[in-house]
C-alpha cells in the first residue's frame, strides 16, 4: 500500500458533491477531526461547501487508513459494505417506511448520503454532519446507562424490523442478501492467533479466584476457536448491524429531554442472529453496575420493541420470532458475550494516546500489543462476575 494523500482524495468527492448540489464556484472547507481512539479504519473530516446565495453544506467523511495486513487479516470488504448500505440497503429501507407512513417518531434514522470513492485505498463515504445539528457520540469509557441503552436499542430493534419487512416484501433478493453477507468464517480462522492471544490477556487480568473458572469455560469451548459458530445461526437470519456500539451511534438529547440514537456506521453489515447485534451492545457498552440493575429490562425492552416495530409494518411477531425462539437464542449465543468482551474491551477501553493503528505491517495484531488502560481489567472482571452469577462459569 503506497501513502494516500486522504485530504486530496476527499477534495476529489467534494468537488463532485458542489458540482451536483449546484454550488458554483464553491468555497470547500476540510480539517480533520479525531475519535480519541474510537475509529481505526479511517481518517475522519468535517467539511463545509459554501457558495453565494445557497446555504452552507456541511458534510461528515471518512477516508479509508487501512493497511494491507490488516485488509488481508479480516476478509471483510468493511467499504463496500457501507458502500452498498448507503446506496441500496438503506433506500430499500426508507422506501418501506414511507410505504407504511411511518411518523418520524417509528422511523429509523440515518445521515443523509452525499457521495463516495470506491477505489482500493481511497475508500471514501460521505455524509451530512449530524454535529451540526447536536449529535454527539456516546463517551466510549463511560457505560451506557438506561436513557442511552433504551433508545439505541429501540433503533436496533427497527434496524432488525426492517430486514424482516425487506424479506416479506422482496424474497428473492432478500434470500440473496442474506447469502451474499453470510459471514466469511476465514476471517476469525486468520485471527486465531489473536484470538488467542486475546483470551489470555483476558485471564490475565481476571481476579486470582476466578481464573481457573474462566479458563475452564474456555477450554470447554473450544478455546474460543470456533467462534465461526456464533455467526452461522441456525434460527432467524436477518442482515444485522455486526458492530452495534456506542462508537458506531450518535446521540442527542431533545427538548422534551428524550434522547434520539442514530446508527452511523454500516461497514459489518452481516446475516446473522438479532441476538448478536443485542449482546454485542450489551457486553462492549456496559459495565457490570448496568448490567445488575438493566440486564433482564434491557432483553425484554428489545423483544417489546422488535414487538412494536413489526407491528408498524404490518407484521407480528409470532410469525417470524416467537418469544420462545427468542430465548432459546438467548441462551444459545451467551458464550458470544463473554468472547467478544475478550476480544473487543482491550481497544475499545484504551486510553486515546494508546489506540492501535491498522496502518502498519502487524495490522490487527496491534490489538494484543495496545497498551490497555486502568478500566480494561474492571470491564473483564465484571463480565466474569456475571457470567458466574448467573450460573454458566
Amino acid at each position: 500500500m503506497s501513502d494516500v494523500d486522504t485530504e486530496a482524495v476527499l477534495r476529489e468527492v467534494l468537488d463532485k458533491i458542489a458540482k451536483e448540489q449546484n454550488y458554483k464556484n464553491p468555497n470547500v472547507s476540510v480539517r480533520t477531526i479525531t475519535t480519541d481512539g474510537a475509529n481505526y479504519s479511517s481518517v475522519l473530516y468535517v467539511a463545509t461547501i459554501s457558495a453565494k446565495n445557497k446555504d452552507d453544506l456541511e458534510l461528515f467523511a471518512k477516508v479509508a487508513n487501512m493497511g494491507d495486513a490488516a485488509r488481508s487479516q479480516f476478509h471483510v470488504p468493511v467499504f463496500d459494505l457501507e458502500r452498498f448500505a448507503y446506496i441500496h440497503l438503506l433506500p430499500a429501507y426508507a422506501k418501506i417506511q414511507d410505504n407504511y407512513k411511518l411518523t418520524a417518531v417509528n422511523k429509523l434514522l440515518w445521515p443523509k448520503f452525499y457521495g463516495y470513492n470506491p477505489n482500493l485505498y481511497e475508500e471514501t463515504i460521505v455524509l451530512e454532519n449530524l454535529a451540526v445539528e447536536g449529535y454527539v457520540t456516546y463517551d466510549r469509557l463511560k457505560s451506557i446507562d438506561w436513557a442511552y441503552a433504551s433508545k439505541a436499542v429501540e433503533s436496533l430493534a427497527k434496524f432488525h424490523a426492517l430486514s424482516i419487512a425487506y424479506g416479506v416484501e422482496d424474497p428473492e433478493e432478500y434470500e440473496k442478501l442474506l447469502e451474499k453477507f453470510k459471514y466469511n468464517a476465514e476471517a476469525i480462522a486468520n485471527m486465531s492467533i489473536l484470538l488467542e492471544k486475546s483470551v489470555e490477556m483476558g485471564i490475565t487480568v481476571t481476579k486470582e479466584e476466578n481464573k481457573d473458572r474462566l479458563s475452564k469455560y474456555i477450554e470447554q469451548q473450544g478455546n474460543f476457536k470456533d467462534m465461526a459458530k456464533y455467526f452461522q445461526p441456525t434460527g432467524l437470519v436477518l442482515l444485522t448491524h455486526g458492530d452495534y456500539r456506542p462508537s458506531n451511534l450518535m446521540h442527542k438529547t431533545k427538548e422534551d429531554g428524550s434522547i434520539e440514537v442514530i446508527p452511523v456506521d454500516f461497514q459489518t453489515i452481516v446475516a446473522n442472529s438479532p441476538v448478536v447485534d443485542l449482546f454485542y451492545f450489551i457486553f462492549i457498552g456496559s459495565d457490570e453496575q448496568f448490567r445488575r440493575e438493566h440486564y433482564e429490562q434491557l432483553i425484554e425492552y428489545y423483544y417489546q420493541e422488535l414487538t412494536r416495530a413489526l407491528r408498524n409494518l404490518n407484521l407480528n411477531v409470532d410469525k417470524y420470532y416467537t418469544r420462545e425462539n427468542y430465548n432459546e437464542d438467548l441462551e444459545k449465543f451467551i458464550p458470544f458475550g463473554l468472547f467478544i468482551s475478550l476480544f473487543l474491551l482491550p481497544v475499545i477501553t484504551v486510553e486515546a494516546e494508546n489506540a492501535p493503528s491498522l496502518q502498519g505491517e502487524d495490522g490487527f495484531n496491534t490489538i494484543v500489543t495496545t497498551k490497555t488502560s486502568n478500566l480494561y481489567p474492571e470491564r473483564v472482571n465484571g463480565i466474569v462476575n456475571d457470567y458466574i452469577r448467573w450460573g454458566i462459569l
